[in-house]
């Protein structure tokens, strides 16, 4: 039965996407035929809308932007989105490319058409989302699931698929006794082995849909007759593993039929993800540097000069991915002395001049890591690289202190936006930046980045009390 909804759904949305692009054609067809002659289209209006309907065709059936799973993120679908738009306007240029060779290519039309459909599917399929969160909280589009185990993964589950908005109905729970906790005690039916009689008995219309079990690996044939059982009721099974061994987020594959459990969720390890926070670092660095980093480097250099003898740009060996060392570029805003390299700035720093002090408190002086951005040794977003001297001491008294460099590090981070900036004078301090570099590196999005750039700004102009 959810197999034919989602079936229903997917038919649903290609048919509105397909009618929304032959609107959309419409329009700006006639926009650009009235307005921009010089990049009007010279195939005709049926040859676009024709060649625009099979581009979007190859794309979703490549990537289906509809993929509406019942826990994915908002992060999911704009990526899903992100990603059906690139092949969407890669099929397009191919099929212009590869069948009318002789005729000019519509840059800006078929660009313009790409973004603006893009844009209006990303607020349809979040729109899309919302109408599902709405269903669900009213028990509507419901899933029902069964749990069997007692371990604290069980009750994560529990707890986790009763949020309304995600449409899970826990309709019952076996155990070896009532869980200690209240709300899922409530729902006790029996031990495990009372599960067949239960199913006989209340799932005679095939009502259940999903079933999460954790049993002892030392009981295999259990564990297979379980599963046997499910694939002959139309049930889906899921093996929930009891995993004390590390705390946080864990990342599960296969080496052929061997599972493995990774020590955390690195996104960034994926070359999808790469692809998209390289573009991003790309696109968002060269805005920087044409738009405005020329007119910030001419006021910043003269003034500068005139205030500090001495070189514009602040050269200094950091640490970057792996643990390997980079130069990384400033504005310098300090008096040329012989401790750079080695002490902190702090507060009231007899070194800093009075533009240099502007500059760090506004960032200012990190606008030329753009460049080290632009090289890829730094991405926008990411933890602060650090001078190498204070690599070398906190990762010999920090625990894991040299996880922060499984990334790129970035002009700004999470821990920046989070409080933690400034001068690390307590070592519980560093302890805490460490942790929001982890964090970062655990639930990386492009969504996140974003966010956090926009953090950046907002507390650039409010302006933040350890910007010194």
């Amino acid at each position: 039965m959810q197999v034919n909804r989602d079936n229903k759904l997917y038919y649903i949305v290609m048919a509105a996407d397909m009618a929304l692009i032959v609107i959309l054609n419409y329009v700006l067809y006639m926009l650009f035929k009235s307005l921009s002659p010089a990049s009007f289209p010279t195939i005709g209006f049926k040859l676009t809308t024709f060649i625009l309907l099979v581009a979007y065709l190859f794309s979703f059936t490549i990537r289906p932007s509809v993929n509406q799973k019942r826990l994915n993120r908002s992060e999911d679908v704009i990526k899903n989105v992100i990603i059906t738009s690139m092949l969407f306007g890669v099929f397009t240029s191919l099929l212009i490319i590869i069948f009318y060779p002789s005729i000019r290519f519509p840059r800006t039309y078929f660009f313009s058409f790409v973004i603006i459909y893009s844009f209006i599917m990303l607020i349809e399929r979040l729109i899309l989302r919302k109408i599902f969160f709405y269903l669900r909280k009213r028990k509507r589009n419901q899933n029902m699931v069964v749990l069997i185990g007692d371990t604290a993964g069980i009750r994560q589950i529990f707890h986790y698929l009763s949020q309304p908005m995600y449409g899970y109905t826990i309709k019952a729970h076996f155990g070896k006794e009532p869980s200690s906790d209240p709300d899922l005690k409530k729902l006790y039916a029996g031990t495990s082995d009372n599960i067949y009689e239960w199913m006989s008995e209340n799932n005679k219309s095939n009502i259940i849909n999903e079933l999460y079990a954790h049993i002892d690996n030392n009981e295999q044939d259990r564990i297979n007759m379980l599963s046997k059982y499910c694939d002959n009721n139309l049930i889906r099974f899921f093996y929930v593993p009891d995993m004390n061994i590390f705390r946080g987020k864990l990342s599960f594959t296969q080496y052929d039929k061997t599972p493995v459990v990774a020590r955390r969720r690195e996104p960034l390890t994926y070359p999808l993800n790469k692809l998209i926070k390289r573009l991003f670092d790309i696109i968002f660095s060269l805005l920087v540097l044409i738009l405005v980093f020329p007119i910030v480097y001419v006021i910043s250099a003269i003034i500068i000069k005139i205030q500090s003898p001495g070189p514009i740009f602040f050269k200094q060996l950091r640490t970057g991915l792996d643990g390997k060392s980079f130069m990384c570029l400033k504005f310098r805003s300090m008096h040329v002395n012989d401790d750079a390299d080695k002490v902190q700035a702090t507060k009231d720093d007899p070194r800093k001049f009075s533009y240099g002090d502007f500059m760090r408190k506004t960032n200012i002086d990190e606008l030329p890591q753009f460049i080290n951005v632009l090289k890829g040794e730094m991405s926008v977003v990411g933890p602060r690289p650090h001078m190498l001297k204070h690599t070398d001491m906190y990762s010999s008294i920090i625990n894991r202190y040299m996880v922060r460099h499984l990334a790129k590090p970035g002009i700004t981070g999470l821990a920046q936006v989070s409080g933690f900036r400034g001068e690390t004078y307590k070592i519980s301090q560093m302890e805490d930046r460490v942790k929001k570099d982890i964090e970062y590196i655990e639930n990386w999005t492009l969504l996140l980045d974003i966010k956090i750039i926009i953090k950046t700004v907002t507390n650039v102009i409010q302006g933040e009390k350890n910007a010194y």
